[in-house]
Order: C-alpha cells, then sequence, then structure tokens
C-alpha cells in the first residue's frame, strides 16, 4: 500500500544537516555521499536518496543548467522536484503503466532510436575530422560563395516635394555642399528614402545592386557614375505609387573582390562537416546494404488506385 512522504519539512531538515555535515567532514577527510541520506519516504516499502544520487542527478544536466544548482537552497528545491518526479512514477508503475503493451512498444521504439543515434556517433560523427587541408580544399572548391559584391555609397538628398528638391538643386549647384543640405533638410523632418538616417543624413551606406527592386533605377544609375559625380537634375523615382525626388554624389565604389581563405576560415568548418557527414553516411549504407546482401522486389508492389472517374452530367441526362 502507498504512503507519502513522512513530512516535506523533515526531508528538509535531513537535508539541511546532511550537508553542513559534509561541509564539517571535508577538513577532517573524504566523505562517502553515498552514506549520506537527504531524503526518505515509503512507498510499498522504504527508499531512500542519498547526497551522492543527488550530485549525480545534478551534474547529468547541461552545464548551463548545473550552475542554477550550486547554492544549498537551490539544491534543496532540485530535491523536492527528484522526490516528486520518483513519486509520480512510483503511482504510474503502481498502475501498471509500465506493463501495458502501448507503453511497452514506446518504450522499445525509444530505444531502438537510441541505439541507433549511439551507432550513428560511432560510424558518422565520430569518424568526421575536419582538418587544415580539408577546409583548404573545400575553400578552393567553392571559392564563388565566398565572393564581396561589388558595392558603391551616394550622399543622397531625397524628398517628396518636387519644388524642394529643384531648390535644394539650385543651392547645391550655387556652392552649398549636399551633405549640408542633407542635415538642413533632416533637422526639419524633411528628408524621406535614401539618405534619411537621422543619425548620418545624407549618407546611403554601402549597397549592392540587388538592394531594391523597387529602387532600380536610382540604383543602376548610381553604379554607372564616377565616384564624385553629382546628378545635374533632380531624378524621379517611381516607388508603387509614390514619387521620390533625389539629388545624390557618388561617394564610394567598391569592385567586387573574393574573400581570402583566412578571412572565411571560421566560416568554412560547418558546411564542410555537412557535407563530409553526408558522405560518410552514403558510404555506410552503401556497406550495411551489402552486409545485408538486400534484394528489393518492386514488382510485386500493388499498383496504385486510381480514383474512379466522375460522371459526366451530360451522359447522365442522355442516358448514355
Amino acid at each position: 500500500m502507498k504512503k507519502l512522504l513522512i513530512i516535506l519539512v523533515v526531508t528538509v531538515a535531513i537535508g539541511l544537516s546532511s550537508w553542513q555535515i559534509v561541509q564539517s567532514q571535508d577538513v577532517a577527510g573524504p566523505v562517502d555521499e553515498s552514506e549520506i541520506i537527504v531524503a526518505r519516504y515509503e512507498w510499498n516499502g522504504t527508499h531512500e536518496i542519498s547526497l551522492a544520487t543527488l550530485n549525480a542527478e545534478i551534474a547529468a544536466l547541461p552545464e548551463y543548467k548545473q550552475r542554477d544548482y550550486r547554492s544549498k537552497a537551490a539544491k534543496l528545491l532540485f530535491l523536492e522536484d527528484l522526490i516528486n518526479q520518483k513519486l509520480m512514477l512510483l503511482a504510474a508503475a503502481e498502475k501498471g503503466f509500465d506493463q501495458s503493451a502501448e507503453f511497452q512498444k514506446k518504450a522499445d521504439d525509444y530505444k531502438s532510436q537510441l541505439m541507433v543515434e549511439r551507432l550513428t556517433e560511432i560510424e558518422i560523427d565520430e569518424k568526421v575530422v575536419i582538418t587544415e587541408e580539408g577546409l583548404r580544399q573545400y575553400y578552393e572548391e567553392n571559392k564563388g560563395t565566398y565572393v564581396d559584391e561589388e558595392k558603391v555609397r551616394a550622399t543622397c538628398v531625397t524628398v517628396f516635394d518636387k519644388e524642394l528638391a529643384e531648390k535644394t538643386l539650385t543651392e547645391i549647384q550655387a556652392g552649398k555642399d549636399i551633405l549640408d543640405a542633407a542635415k538642413e533638410l533632416s533637422e526639419k523632418g524633411l528628408l524621406t528614402g535614401p539618405g534619411s538616417n537621422p543619425g548620418d543624413p545624407g549618407d546611403t551606406g554601402l549597397f549592392a545592386r540587388d538592394v531594391s527592386a523597387r529602387a532600380q533605377a536610382f540604383v543602376d544609375v548610381v553604379f554607372e557614375m564616377e565616384v564624385g559625380e553629382m546628378t545635374e537634375e533632380v531624378f524621379e523615382q517611381e516607388v508603387e505609387e509614390d514619387t521620390y525626388y533625389m539629388i545624390f554624389r557618388k561617394e564610394e565604389h567598391e569592385p567586387e573582390r573574393q574573400q581570402t581563405f583566412e578571412e572565411v576560415k571560421s566560416r568554412l568548418e560547418y558546411p564542410l562537416k555537412r557535407q563530409m557527414k553526408r558522405n560518410r553516411i552514403l558510404e555506410w549504407l552503401e556497406v550495411l546494404t551489402a552486409e545485408g546482401k538486400l534484394k528489393t522486389y518492386p514488382e510485386l508492389l500493388p499498383p496504385p488506385v486510381m480514383p474512379e472517374e466522375e460522371e459526366d452530367p451530360e451522359n447522365e441526362k442522355s442516358g448514355q
């Protein structure tokens, strides 16, 4: 007959006194933690949890979780959860869940999964070794993946008001710097689109040819300009139902550049490992297929069941 914990407070008290004993005995010499009982409960017999068991349960957690259970108070909370878990397992066993066919099948399925996972670790994970030579070879075979795109940067004044844009262009052509014009319009909250960043008014930042399909006309013009060249008239860019009026000067042009091995080395390991695992899996499956003397008989598979053809309403009316 089942019996619950005598009193949880007693368990907590036992735990506190036991850890205090451990701390005091550590000075005198090693302590056998398996002899220190931190919890005792009754359920069809007497069950005990030792300090060794408690510490082992905590040590089995991921390292980042272990850090949460370093203090005595945290260990007591963990002990309470551990006791509750064990009591629930005993209650489930008492109801015969561990004997049910459904439970046994799930247990067998999980056992099979663990076995396959462990075998895969041995045959795949542990046999895939990344070397410097392998990384360099992968880099050479995939150089096209590691290329910096051609990019440009411009100083840009973008507004919705055409008259304001034309007035601003006139001022710039009369001697005002485009950067000063961008700052003044930004302070008034009149900038929009490219170059409207209030933290750096006018600066578009570096961008590639595919930065915006909606503003492709603007992008194409900037790429074709010479560094230092500025628009001679207000440029109009249609974006859906809006029209942007733009004045811009090209500031930088970075050509396409092949990234070096050293630059991308840290990013090569993951795709290389994935490729090597895939190749190793195929090799391993070939070995298993050969050892298993696999034979298949596709001709014995039944033909697919075809859906019944719907009757033609016109045929039904005509009696055909």
